[in-house]
């Protein structure tokens, strides 16, 4: 099996994410959200280039107040928070408005992966999958080699 190959075995099928999302969508816009939505959302945003409507469900962290951070290694969709539109968020069954802010530069996501590990534990910060060790505090170069794998997205909700 070529390095390519074996590198793609590793990620899971796109099939099952969009199976996914057909089933934990409505169930996040549903009153049953409570099942997943401790740490899921509804992002619905206007695609940058299509100009079509789109929503997803996304992983995402209570940050500071005001504020929530989602991540994604699947690129696909934060193109389109760059240019920083007002997006709806749904968060434990409410709406609400906020401002993305895409955070690309590798030294702020490394800051922000020892932020969120100091605050969550190695543990959550290993859940994460990026490579950083589970047993201790990641070194700067843990999280230096991690943060070339993700992108952060920080949510700024309006009152």
């Amino acid at each position: 099996m070529s390095q390519s190959e074996s590198a793609n075995a590793a990620l899971p099928d796109v099939r099952v994410f969009h199976w996914m999302n057909r089933a934990i969508r409505p169930l996040l816009a549903s009153p049953l959200h409570r099942l997943v939505s401790k740490r899921l959302m509804l992002l619905s945003y206007t695609g940058h280039k299509s100009g079509r409507r789109f929503t997803i469900p996304i992983a995402y962290f209570a940050w500071d107040p005001g504020t929530v951070l989602a991540m994604s290694s699947v690129l696909t969709w934060i193109p389109s928070m760059r240019s920083g539109p007002t997006v709806q968020l749904r968060i434990r069954g409410r709406e609400r408005d906020a401002v993305p802010a895409v955070v690309e530069d590798r030294g702020e996501l490394a800051d922000l992966l020892a932020k969120f590990a100091r605050r969550n534990g190695s543990r959550a910060a290993r859940a994460l999958r990026l490579g950083l060790p589970g047993d201790r505090q990641p070194t700067r170069e843990d999280l230096e080699a991690a943060s070339a794998k993700t992108r952060f997205v920080v949510f700024h909700l309006t009152p």
